[in-house]
């Protein structure tokens, strides 16, 4: 077993897709303005061949497009108009290769051209890097364990190769499913709509009956991938709630809350000397709505469970065309506080406002494009695509090679294809696609977190090592889910890894 101790002070960035990125181009920035008298190293290890985009922004599939706007999608913080900036300066790709692709802040672009913008990005800062004397080594390998110390951290590749560094960074990204392990021995079950070339290579047949466990962002991509590539077959949401994501409007509308405010949260804090609850939000929440209404609303009228997905889409449509959903406008307006809001839950709470109002929150603070909103209806009101809610379990018929979909009021379907498209798993012990997560978790070196993920320090996004107060480990994105919540937010993650990487850079000196 070799080891290669890179030469000077040296950083190693487990997973280089888009946080990975964001956290090179940010320590490089800094150490060029704020440091520039030692001798630096950089390491990018990525499990891929593909440095950059990752999954999310690696999909192959121009019908994949970004779930939030353009003009937060910046890589660089305090700049979300970055990639506006870039996609005007790359016009004639764009024309070329991109032809729908509206250059706009509330645009919602391909995946793919963002993914274009991440690893030019990328490729642009490891050659400034080189101009000032920062050695970068881009290593395509997945780091199966780590040692660390109070200020090492060596990793142990796939290889067996050791990369010994003074600080990681663990920026793994999003987790498979940990659902439905039962079906993973089985040829036509897939645990992941990504890649989606593997997807695509999986299912040939194009008359094939598909089933997509889940109706999120993410069964909505896969379904996207499918008809994309010209599937005819029937197609299956299968889900416990049946809900599907609002649609968003063409243009994002400003809403200026009265009443959920962090103001008024506090001072609900300091009356009642209590910590802040779910119900709390639940409360306040309702009473915005009525308050911008102007008018009491019998609020079983908005329950969305158990209706026809068809209409309720050709309404969010009608909506979103119009500029008017008032529960989506007041949750927009949360983005910048919602992260100071989630601090102040007790871990109790969080827990259940991930059993309570998730899936609602959700729903529309994650909202589809309108372009695919118009999509998915059309194939709704075609029958090829079908949401069946209230999922109970899927079962294989070894001898019909098909597989078996029972939901609890007994009703049974079938299905050729199986796609978990579940969302990912916020438990650290479940996150069996990474595996130096679950060794180290296994070998009780990181701390769980119940609401999903690790313990860390916020101020820093330095993970709690058992043992070592100050370890030199940090972390970014899903593994700090718990915590921080916000974290299927790019523009989220940016902010956190300026406060990590000045961490970092103050760490260095």
């Amino acid at each position: 077993m070799s080891s290669k101790d890179l030469s000077g002070y040296t950083i190693v960035i487990i997973g280089v897709g888009a946080s990975g990125v964001a956290s090179f181009i940010h320590l490089v920035l800094k150490w060029i303005v704020q440091v520039r008298t030692k001798n630096i190293s950089i390491a990018l290890i990525e499990r891929k061949m593909d440095f950059g985009p990752g999954l999310a922004y690696g999909t192959g599939q121009e019908g994949h497009l970004l779930n939030t706007k353009a003009g937060l999608m910046g890589i660089f913080a305090e700049e979300p108009l970055h990639f506006i900036q870039w996609m005007h300066e790359h016009q004639e790709m764009i024309k070329k290769d991109f032809p729908q692709a509206a250059i706009h802040p509330d645009a919602y672009p391909p995946r793919m051209l963002y993914g274009i913008y991440i690893k030019d990005t990328l490729n642009q800062y490891i050659t400034i890097a080189h101009k000032y004397g920062i050695k970068v080594t881009l290593i395509s390998s997945e780091v199966l364990d780590a040692e660390i110390s109070a200020k090492k951290i060596t990793c142990i590749m796939e290889s067996g190769e050791q990369i010994i560094a003074d600080i990681g960074i663990l920026a793994t990204g999003t987790p498979e499913a940990a659902s439905f392990k039962n079906l993973r021995s089985i040829e036509q079950y897939l645990s992941s709509p990504w890649p989606a070339q593997q997807l695509l290579q999986k299912i040939k047949n194009k008359k094939a009956s598909v089933t997509i466990i889940g109706s999120s962002l993410t069964a909505i991509d896969a379904v996207m991938t499918l008809v994309t590539n010209k599937h005819r077959g029937p197609i299956n949401l299968f889900s416990i709630n049946g809900l599907l994501p609002r649609v968003q409007a063409p243009r994002e509308t400003s809403y200026e809350r009265k009443l959920l405010t962090l103001s008024n949260i506090r001072k609900l804090i300091r009356t009642e000397r209590r910590s802040l609850r779910v119900k709390d939000l639940i409360r306040l929440f309702m009473q915005e709505v009525e308050g911008a209404l102007k008018q009491k609303i019998n609020w079983k009228d908005t329950e969305r469970i158990g209706k026809s997905p068809v209409n309720l889409l050709k309404e969010d449509i009608h909506l979103a065309l119009k500029g008017k959903n008032i529960f989506q406008d007041i949750l927009f307006s949360l983005r910048y506080i919602s992260y100071d809001i989630w601090k102040l839950l007790p871990e109790d709470q969080k827990l259940l406002y991930g059993r309570w109002i998730k899936p609602y929150v959700d729903i529309n603070r994650h909202p589809i494009p309108l372009e695919n909103g118009i999509k998915l209806l059309n194939l709704l009101e075609s029958k090829q695509l079908n949401v069946i809610s209230h999922s109970k379990e899927i079962l294989w018929d070894d001898s019909r090679l098909k597989f078996i979909l029972q939901t609890k009021e007994g009703v049974k379907g079938e299905s050729d294809y199986v796609i978990n498209a579940t969302g990912p798993t916020t438990a650290i012990e479940k996150m069996d696609d990474i595996p130096l997560l679950r060794t180290l978790h296994h070998k009780k070196q990181i701390v769980a977190y119940k609401p999903g993920g690790v313990q860390a320090d916020l101020n820093t996004m330095k993970i709690t090592v058992r043992g070592i107060p100050n370890a030199p480990v940090y972390g970014v994105g899903h593994l700090l889910i718990g915590l921080q919540h916000d974290v299927n937010a790019l523009w989220f993650n940016i902010a956190r890894i300026d406060e990590m990487t000045d961490a970092i850079i103050k760490r260095l000196v």
